[in-house]
């Protein structure tokens, strides 16, 4: 079901869908709101529940169907529009963020994924791993949806996780926070907020690009 929707102070909207319908609910609502889906009939069902979901929400958003496409780096666009999308999934939950003005990138996570405890070298930097405890959970969620929002934002999945992406210090126990990232040269502002069950973060441009040291 449509679960919520938020709006940021760059003007970021982002939609949330709640999975707690099998594909055939999903594929009717979508016939119902007019949202061409046939073409999902033959994926495997956990493909079908995601990219109805998806056409769902983006058909909120414009408050008619859309055409979602995808550009040659693999992000996603809506046919004959300029807005900036990104779009993230998990078992449970599909959202999208969209803004006319600028990129952006969005990721969720499960904040019980103990898997991050196990692979923190493989996206934790030196530095982060002095701020950021081995035990930690909440705060590995909060930084691997971080780089994640970036490397989306950034619209380049060969960034290195590690390096590429330094997190500044933040807090993982709030609902919601701000923090900063640099990649590269560029800064990114990382709104980050619990939202059932979940740890959803958003990438956008920082407005001062001086504000952050390189690390």
């Amino acid at each position: 079901m449509f679960f919520k929707e938020f709006s940021y102070p760059d003007s970021t909207r982002v939609l949330v869908w709640r999975l707690d319908e099998e594909a055939p609910q999903l594929l009717t609502l979508c016939r119902q709101a007019g949202v061409p889906c046939d073409d999902l009939e033959n994926l495997p069902v956990k493909r079908q529940c995601e990219k109805a979901a998806e056409r769902l929400l983006l058909c909120q958003a414009y408050g008619h169907p859309v055409t979602l496409s995808h550009t040659e780096q693999g992000a996603p666009s809506v046919e004959g529009d300029a807005v900036n999308l990104s779009i993230t999934h998990t078992m449970e939950l599909v959202a999208i963020a969209l803004n006319d003005r600028h990129v952006i990138g969005l990721d969720a996570e499960r904040t019980d994924r103990k898997q991050m405890l196990r692979v923190r070298d493989k996206f934790l930097n030196s530095k982060e791993k002095q701020f950021i405890s081995p035990d930690d959970l909440a705060a590995h969620v909060v930084a691997w949806t971080a780089k994640e929002a970036v490397i989306k934002a950034e619209r380049n999945s060969a960034i290195d996780w590690t390096e590429g992406i330094c997190l500044e210090p933040f807090c993982a126990d709030a609902d919601e926070s701000v923090f900063r990232a640099r990649c590269d040269s560029r800064c990114y502002d990382l709104m980050t907020r619990l939202c059932d069950g979940h740890r959803m973060t958003l990438a956008v441009p920082a407005t001062d690009q001086t504000a952050l040291p390189r690390q």
